[in-house]
């Protein structure tokens, strides 16, 4: 699928109020870290220079040869944010990965996954914690009788240790281990595994379905196996994840990779570290929790939510006790609070889920109604611990990162009016691809979630005048497994439109398919995967066997049932077929009332041709069969005017037709064009007299001639 992709400015800190204040006081930009210190040791050289083969050591780091300082950096691959990892934290540059145990808590708020950190490691210690190598302090352990590793403080990490730029988790690679019998045991592999970001495949839990994580305040030993071996996975009864149940099946693990005394072991940063049964586990980004659901879980729970935006924190208001404490529609007082509900409707503050903005954050910029109120109404996916906020239920440590939530601010149009002939293609028949082009407007997006076809806009020259449309077909493509091809207008706000409807132009040439149709539906964003769908009913044309069919007015659909923002999808979906319909759209409307479809007897094809009456009403198209009675014909180019109703002095370039034989009021009249040629030879009065009352069918296109409804450039005729 094709998406446009949020990219991070700023986020190195998230200032947390929790307050219905205005705390968006003036601020000093943030500046993006740069070390002043440039590593000159790998980490595996680090390692193996200071490597201990006893399960207990220290050392200090001392310089190179030429005594210059031993600096090394890595990026951040844990995190202790979920409380399963307690007060170290993992870096790795690529050659190996090392536990730095420093005496801090929430060390994720300031070394977030993917950030670079540069460290000075002379004078630093070294050594040893029960055979897991590491950065830390000396401490005597009385039990064993010897100096082991321990936390070093937060300061002396501090004075050693620098940023260096942005986070970047994509930098972060995961080493996947083919199984657990291939954890190496020799002192080389040891050192190169040991703390390395790990995942496992197709394993089981033994305990799964049975058993949770941990217990409260307790670490637990659970056990994993893949068939070949089984591995310990120590589990913190204060991690976030602790009380939920072990799951069932084969899955894959991912987390640090420690080492106990001649034991491998692995801890997991989250709950997201598991993924079983080939689906992602509730509360993960890919699989995240209902606003319900949230608050059901508020107080002993996290993770992901997806919800839509219905309003924020009234100003002065530190308890939220009645809908009244919050705005709910524009204009909104404050930017550090965002209400979310499972339902963009939602009006209940107790079926409710409150947001603090950290201040200065991406997450505030983006979504908040005080300066976006055009998000209102729209869906936004968040992480984060479940628990009370202004004295209800409420989201909190999201650090407003763009890793920890995934929102697109909302491009919200008045109306759309959209007929596509602001594009230039040089030439009738051409096709302007818009996926490479990137020509679309602001707000528009084409989506393809199957196959390698897309909308475009096709230039073809009707009576000298240019039109251009956006078109779309199978043909010549490769379907995967289907076609599935999205054209998306910008969001719209239904409240502020001035008509509450759609409307358009559709053509279709069948080509013999029936398997490649046009849907069109209401979103509730723009990525089909995820809106909420509504599909319309729209009056659009039949495939013919061969040929185009006519343009076909969709009429006004009504769109008053809807509220909030919503996109109008048109969906172009085939499956394989040995032939594919294209589809062409036009005149694409919202808001704007356009027109109204024309009730007629006939669908203008040669067997159900329109009849005067319908052409009459405002029947259109091109090639369309027209079927009256011959009552005379135009004697100048003013048929109000000019009407003859007899065949006398007739001339042989038009005639009148009429719903009767004897009609004589020219309103109640189609004039019909005669070109040159058999057609002219067959149906003119000054040749023909004995025309006069019959009854003809011709097929030509609907158009005014001599100043009333009329056919022109007419092909065929049938008595």
């Amino acid at each position: 699928m094709k998406h446009v992709k949020l990219y991070l400015t700023a986020l190195l800190f998230a200032a947390l109020g929790i307050t219905g204040c205005d705390d968006n006081w003036d601020t000093p930009p943030l500046v993006t870290p740069e070390a002043t210190i440039t590593a000159n040791t790998t980490i595996l050289e680090l390692k193996q220079a200071y490597w201990f083969e006893d399960y207990m050591g220290v050392d200090t780091i001392g310089t190179k040869e030429n005594g210059d300082h031993i600096v090394i950096k890595g990026r951040v691959v844990s995190s202790d944010e979920s409380g399963n990892i307690y007060k170290n934290m993992v870096i790795d540059d690529g050659t190996a990965a090392i536990t730095l145990s420093i005496d801090a808590n929430s060390l994720y708020n300031t070394y977030r996954f993917g950030q670079e950190i540069v460290i000075d490691a002379t004078d630093m210690y070294i050594g040893n914690y029960q055979g897991l190598q590491q950065l830390g302090t000396p401490e005597y352990n009385a039990e064993y009788e010897e100096v082991q590793m321990a936390r070093m403080p937060l300061e002396f990490f501090q004075e050693h240790a620098q940023l260096n730029g942005l986070p970047e988790p994509t930098l972060v690679d995961t080493l996947v281990v083919p199984s657990i019998s291939a954890l190496p045991t020799t002192p080389e592999g040891i050192i190169a595994y040991q703390s390395k970001l790990v995942r496992f495949d197709n394993v089981q839990f033994d305990d799964g379905g049975k058993l949770p994580f941990s217990e409260s305040e307790k670490t637990v030993s659970r056990m994993i196996s893949d068939g070949t071996a089984s591995l310990t996975l120590r589990n913190s009864g204060y991690a976030n994840f602790y009380n939920r149940i072990l799951p069932e099946g084969t899955g894959s693990v991912v987390g640090i990779l420690g080492y106990y005394r001649g034991t491998w072991q692995l801890t997991l940063r989250s709950y997201e570290d598991c993924i079983f049964n080939g689906e992602v586990l509730p509360g993960t980004k890919g699989n995240p929790y209902t606003v319900s659901q949230a608050i059901e879980g508020q107080g002993n729970n996290s993770g992901w939510v997806k919800g839509y935006i219905v309003g924020a924190v009234a100003p002065n208001k530190e308890t939220v006790s009645s809908n009244s404490d919050i705005e709910w529609a524009a204009p909104f007082s404050l930017p550090n609070t965002l209400v979310i509900a499972e339902s963009a409707d939602v009006r209940d503050y107790t079926k409710c889920l409150v947001i603090n903005l950290p201040q200065n954050s991406e997450l505030r910029r983006l979504a908040n109604l005080a300066d976006n109120a055009n998000n209102l109404g729209a869906e936004i996916l968040l992480k984060g611990t479940f628990a009370n906020l202004y004295g209800m239920a409420g989201i909190k440590e999201n650090a407003g990162t763009t890793e920890e939530f995934d929102f697109t601010p909302v491009v919200v149009v008045s109306s759309v009016d959209e007929n596509f002939d602001s594009y230039s293609i040089a030439e009738s028949g051409k096709y302007l691809d818009l996926s490479s082009d990137n020509l679309l407007g602001e707000g528009w997006s084409l989506i393809t979630p199957s196959g390698d076809k897309d909308w475009s806009i096709r230039r073809f020259d009707e009576g000298g005048t240019e039109n251009n449309y956006i078109t779309c077909s199978g043909f010549s493509g490769t379907p995967s497994p289907d076609f599935d091809s999205w054209l998306i207008t910008p969001a719209v706000n239904i409240g502020n439109l001035a008509e509450k409807v759609l409307s358009f132009r559709s053509e279709v040439n069948g080509y013999g398919s029936t398997t490649s149709v046009v849907e069109v539906y209401v979103m509730s964003t723009n990525d089909p995967e995820t809106a909420n769908l509504t599909k319309l009913d729209p009056v659009m044309p039949d495939a013919p066997a061969t040929g185009y069919s006519a343009w076909t007015q969709s009429g006004n659909v009504d769109l008053s049932g809807f509220s909030g923002i919503v996109y109008i999808g048109f969906r172009y979906y085939a499956t394989p077929d040995e032939n594919y319909a294209t589809w062409c759209i036009d005149d694409i409307k919202i808001g704007v009332r356009g027109e109204d479809v024309v009730e007629t007897e006939g669908n203008g094809t040669e067997a159900a041709p329109f009849t005067v009456s319908d052409v009459l009403a405002g029947a259109a198209g091109d090639d369309m069969w027209v079927t009256g009675y011959i009552v005379g014909f135009s004697n100048g180019s003013d048929a109000t005017e000019s009407a003859v109703f007899s065949a006398e002095n007739a001339r042989d370039n038009n005639i009148l037709i009429a719903g009767s034989a004897n009609e004589t009021d020219i309103v109640k009249c189609v004039c019909v064009a005669l070109p040159s040629g058999d057609v002219r030879n067959a149906v003119n009065l000054k040749d023909n007299a004995g025309n006069l009352g019959k009854k003809v069918s011709v097929q030509g296109d609907l158009a005014t001639l001599y100043g009333i409804p009329g056919v022109r450039n007419t092909s065929a005729y049938k008595f």
